[in-house]
């Protein structure tokens, strides 16, 4: 005896096109907003609302377009697997299902296989463009930061009987240094030093290093001179 398999009848119920295409003019959802929403283009969206199958990216791809689809127009969890459901049914009607396997397969691996070198060629980019962006910024903070400026001699609130006193330190190389005012020279290594006379009473030497385009570093000593 011959055994028939039993198959959904969509004749007399409405197809998952229909459904959608329902819910979306209820909601009065356009089309065109519905793809810019959902960031689908809008052929697949509406090869769905059509029945159009065969116009649908092959594999899982057109599933997941309905999914998304459904959950947008408000189709319950119950309601959305019900479609899908209906949907395969449907599918399955336009094209024997092995050879849409087989050839879904195919497509997805395919895919898959471009997809990769297309990954690794983004994060190169972005690597180096990230290397790049820190680069600079670390150039550009250099250049407007205020030089290193150390001052070895004299001390911090000296006091002292003698009438001079050398001003020694080290700075930044290219920077330009001062003392009260007066530019004096530094070797290569940013190496400085200067005799300056000094008078009774508190004595002020200011040291200042400054860059091209960068803020000064300043530095204060205060020398107290007293009488033998």
């Amino acid at each position: 005896m011959l055994k028939f398999k039993s198959s959904k009848i969509l004749l007399d119920s409405e197809t998952v096109a229909e459904r959608l295409r329902g819910a979306r003019q209820q909601k009065k959802i356009k089309l065109e907003d519905a793809a810019k929403k959902l960031n689908i283009s809008y052929k697949y969206l509406r090869a769905l609302e059509t029945g159009e199958y065969d116009k649908l990216p092959e594999g899982v791809y057109g599933k997941n377009f309905l999914r998304e689809y459904a959950f947008f127009l408000g189709f319950s969890r119950t309601e959305y697997n019900e479609l899908a459901n209906d949907f395969s049914e449907e599918k399955n009607i336009i094209r024997p299902f092995k050879k849409r396997e087989l050839f879904s397969k195919q497509r997805v691996k395919k895919r898959y296989f471009l997809a990769v070198p297309k990954i690794f060629k983004s994060a190169a980019v972005v690597f180096i463009s990230a290397v790049c962006f820190i680069y600079l910024g670390f150039k550009v903070d250099k250049a407007i930061s205020p030089p290193q400026l150390f001052v070895y001699s004299p001390a911090e609130n000296l006091a002292t009987t003698e009438r001079f006193i050398e001003v020694a330190g080290k700075t930044e190389p290219e920077s330009s240094v001062a003392i009260n005012g007066e530019q004096i020279l530094s070797n290569q290594a940013g190496e400085f030093a200067k005799q300056v006379d000094l008078k009774n009473g508190i004595n002020t030497i200011i040291i200042i290093s400054s860059k091209k385009y960068g803020r000064d570093n300043t530095i204060i000593r205060q020398v107290m001179v007293a009488n033998e």
